[in-house]
């Protein structure tokens, strides 16, 4: 029609919709109009992703050409790579939906879910609810549901902890599998009031084992006290704690373990011993899931990663490598914590947690929300744990943020319960037992 034309636009579409949403980020626009990547993917990408536009610069002649000898120079435009992620969409679909599904039944503000392969670091799965549509990012309920909280949402873990604290003392050799434990319910001197367990419970003489099954505060405390405040930071920060992991996704942020070094007495303090079952200090589920993960294969914290290939206009290909940053505890240590967590799947607190036909090891972790004026009423829940034992497939944790039930046990067990069933049977894993 006269007076009507066309002007050739760009857009980015996601064709998942929702799925992965706080991976994958946006495409937005800068101040100036101009596309840019938020969050995820899309942010930490950005440069990449865009490439570069071209341009001829040079002096034009009065019809409009160029004047070959008054110099002029060119530049060619640069696609943008192409990234491939580790994700597994069949997966992430399944356990994303699960994790919806039980947000909403269980009344959580939030959730998160992280599957990794333990032996390489690569992340299989990352959820976070409530999600969004990148396609229609302006009508998220609020700019906080772009962040994914599995990477930026640092609580206090709770006694998801304990295995960590337990490793360490069986990797220095201040306890062994075979020791015993007096617990009287209560331990005074170290804080302004006395550490207790839960529900106030006295629980007698108890093995190492039974410390987690049972998921004995004064035990953990007990075990700090052992390998002293030295060596007990030293292992939390070599577990990973406290610095960001370098996972290639915007807004990762690093936990919080500065009370361990507020006293600079090398002596057991009211932080060291809270910190041992996982109270005063901070942490992401991706640090959790990478603690577990170095358990879980023998004693190696690897690097997390969420890029396998990036794949250049050229047509090479960069393939990432796993990396391990360190051997955290010995491969004795590892398997005896593993068996340990065994063991409180089938005869503890996280029964519901088990997959019939597989060793599964876990931890729950109910934790009390800090605020102004102390702790709450209102907790945060977690599971963290892999399977099968001997050989494991994956590593899981699954986080709700304020769920509107009393323990982890009925919350985050049952859904990784489901969820590492689903997985054990999509890898083709045989029954064991």
């Amino acid at each position: 029609l006269p007076g009507v034309g066309f002007v050739r636009k760009t857009f980015r579409f996601y064709p998942e919709g929702k799925l992965a949403s706080q991976v994958i980020g946006f495409l937005g626009k800068d101040q100036s109009g101009n596309d840019v990547g938020r969050y995820g993917i899309e942010g930490y990408w950005q440069k990449e992703l865009a490439g570069s536009g071209g341009f001829v610069e040079g002096a034009r002649s009065p019809v409009g050409g160029l004047i070959p000898l008054a110099g002029w120079s060119f530049s060619a435009a640069k696609d943008g790579v192409d990234l491939l992620l580790t994700i597994d969409r069949g997966l992430q679909y399944k356990a994303c939906e699960k994790l919806a599904q039980a947000k909403q039944e269980y009344g959580a503000v939030s959730a998160a879910l992280i599957i990794m392969d333990p032996n390489t670091g690569a992340i299989r799965t990352m959820c976070s609810v409530p999600e969004f549509d990148p396609n229609q990012y302006g009508k998220a309920e609020s700019a906080d549901g772009y962040n994914n909280s599995a990477i930026f949402t640092q609580y206090e873990p709770g006694s998801v902890f304990k295995p960590i604290t337990m490793a360490a003392a069986l990797n220095e050799a201040v306890v062994t599998a075979d020791s015993s434990f007096n617990d009287t319910g209560s331990r005074s001197g170290l804080c302004s009031k006395p550490i207790k367990n839960a529900s106030e419970k006295v629980y007698g003489f108890q093995s190492m084992s039974v410390i987690l099954e049972n998921s004995v505060n004064t035990g953990a405390v007990y075990l700090a006290e052992k390998l002293g405040k030295k060596k007990f930071v030293e292992y939390v920060e070599n577990f990973g704690f406290g610095i960001k992991s370098g996972i290639e996704l915007d807004s990762e942020v690093s936990g919080n373990i500065d009370t361990l070094s507020e006293n600079k007495s090398e002596k057991v303090d009211c932080y060291t011993a809270t910190a041992s079952f996982g109270q005063g200090i901070t942490a992401t589920p991706l640090q959790m899931v990478s603690a577990f993960a170095a358990i879980a294969n023998g004693g190696k914290l690897l690097k997390p990663y969420i890029i396998e290939e990036v794949r250049h206009p050229d047509g090479t290909i960069d393939k990432t490598k796993p990396k391990e940053i360190r051997q955290v505890i010995d491969s004795r240590a590892a398997m005896l914590v593993s068996g340990m967590l065994v063991n409180v799947v089938d005869k503890g607190h996280a029964k519901q947690a088990g997959v019939k036909g597989y060793y599964v090891g876990g931890k729950t972790g109910t934790a009390q929300i800090s605020g102004l004026g102390g702790y709450s009423a209102e907790t945060n829940h977690t599971f963290v744990g892999f399977a099968p034992i001997n050989n494991p497939k994956f590593v899981m944790i699954v986080k709700f943020e304020k769920p509107q039930r009393a323990w982890a046990d009925g919350t985050t067990a049952p859904v990784f319960g489901e969820i590492a069933d689903f997985a054990l049977d999509y890898y083709h894993v045989p029954p064991e037992r």
